[in-house]
């Protein structure tokens, strides 16, 4: 094992009941003009059967997206943002939801993991995980794999809601799983936990294939660099770097605080924050520590979402930071009126976040200019995730909000 060392604008707002748009102000300039041409993000009008898809994402099985954890689409961000229904959890919503063939899937602050549907949030079923959910659902095949603040990990059964299997871990889990999968096809779940310990667990039983233990909680979930290869922070202010086949460490890399979340992985190079107030860029594989931004004294929370421009990352100094991935320079930052612990979404021409102003905001990716705000009633740290056409995200006040493209209010704010 090797080591080494160390906007403004008008939007939209909702009223008290989080159920109706009053306003609209500020819709941005040419940028958010160009951005309203026809593209992926619209239907198509054609009779054509062999026709592409409207919209290239799909599904969102797993957290950030993908197995890399980068928090980045092909899409074109919707626009004049509308509500296209709500869902009421009945308690704070705390984690990203998943998506698969038409169902979306949520846990919350009362323990229950919901299923409801895509197309008009009408409840499909619901299961008890005993505890707050904070880990983000994971779907594969016929499967629902999450975990709770009791400590316990699920497989619940996706068209059901029936129980699978559960074992019990020493401590909550507040990370999402990932998965391997291997050359025959087969598939493994990576599953990290506040007991310090990373487990690779079959997807069968949950029976444990191998552990690899740290010295304090793991509050993210671990990245896939490659086929061979997983990397994760924790908060023993460490990034691990591990073989994917048995758990041995292959490198560590200390950091000077803790890194209280998810690490993301773009072209082979693992992006990350920490509590001391550092957005870090890091190659396990010959260069090292590539690059390490630091603006104000105020941590990154967030998760960052990485494209073949930019790093995006939230900061509790109530700001997202557009970060060169090159050079590790800022490039812009966006003022909110809260925290930016929200992980952000990248489409292909903007970028979506929370803020606990209560918040949505889309801005322009060249510059940080706004092109749209929503107010959504409560805090947001959930992180908005993109489906066939809809955003999802949940707020603290237990309002799960599907958003979709509309065509704007006459109503002023």
């Amino acid at each position: 094992m090797k080591m080494r060392g160390t906007g403004k604008g008008g939007g939209y707002r909702l009223d008290s009941n989080r159920k109706r748009v009053l306003a609209v102000v500020t819709i941005a300039t040419a940028i958010f003009f160009n951005a309203c041409s026809p593209s992926s993000n619209q239907p198509l009008n054609t009779d054509d059967s062999t026709a592409k898809p409207a919209y290239i994402t799909q599904d969102w099985p797993i957290t950030r997206g993908n197995a890399q954890l980068s928090g980045s689409i092909e899409d074109s961000v919707i626009q004049s943002p509308r509500i296209a229904w709500t869902f009421e959890a009945g308690s704070p919503i705390s984690v990203d939801a998943a998506v698969y063939e038409g169902i979306v899937y949520i846990g919350s602050d009362a323990g229950q993991l919901f299923a409801v549907n895509l197309s008009d949030g009408q409840k499909v079923w619901q299961f008890d995980g005993g505890d707050v959910i904070e880990s983000e659902p994971t779907i594969l095949g016929d499967s629902v794999y999450f975990g709770s603040n009791n400590g316990k990990f699920f497989s619940v059964d996706r068209k059901s809601g029936k129980e699978n299997w559960s074992i019990e871990l020493d401590d909550k889990i507040t990370a999402g799983a990932n998965i391997i999968t291997d050359e025959d096809g087969s598939s493994r779940l990576l599953v990290a936990g506040n007991d310090g310990m990373l487990r690779c667990l079959s997807t069968e039983d949950g029976s444990e294939i191998w552990g690899y233990q740290t010295d304090n909680f793991i509050n993210g979930t671990p990245a896939l660099i490659d086929d061979e290869h997983i990397i994760f922070g924790g908060c023993d202010a460490n990034l691990h770097v591990l073989n994917a086949s048995n758990g041995e460490a292959v490198e560590l890399y200390e950091t000077e605080a803790y890194i209280p979340s998810s690490v993301a992985v773009y072209e082979g190079i693992g992006y990350g924050g920490n509590y001391a107030n550092q957005v870090f860029a890091f190659d396990y594989k010959d260069y090292g520590e590539l690059w390490i931004y630091i603006d104000r004294s105020f941590p990154f929370f967030s998760s960052p979402a990485v494209n073949e421009t930019f790093v995006f990352m939230g900061s509790r100094d109530k700001r997202l930071h557009a970060i060169d991935r090159e050079t590790g320079e800022g490039v812009w930052t966006f003022t909110t009126r809260g925290r930016v612990d929200s992980s952000p979404l990248a489409f292909s021409d903007a970028v979506v976040f929370g803020s606990t102003d209560g918040w949505l905001y889309a801005v322009n990716q060249a510059d940080g200019q706004e092109l749209w705000k929503l107010e959504l009633g409560a805090s947001l740290i959930a992180s908005p995730i993109f489906a066939a056409g809809k955003l999802l995200i949940g707020s603290q006040g237990g309002t799960l909000f599907a958003l979709e493209t509309g065509t704007g209010s006459s109503e002023k704010e």
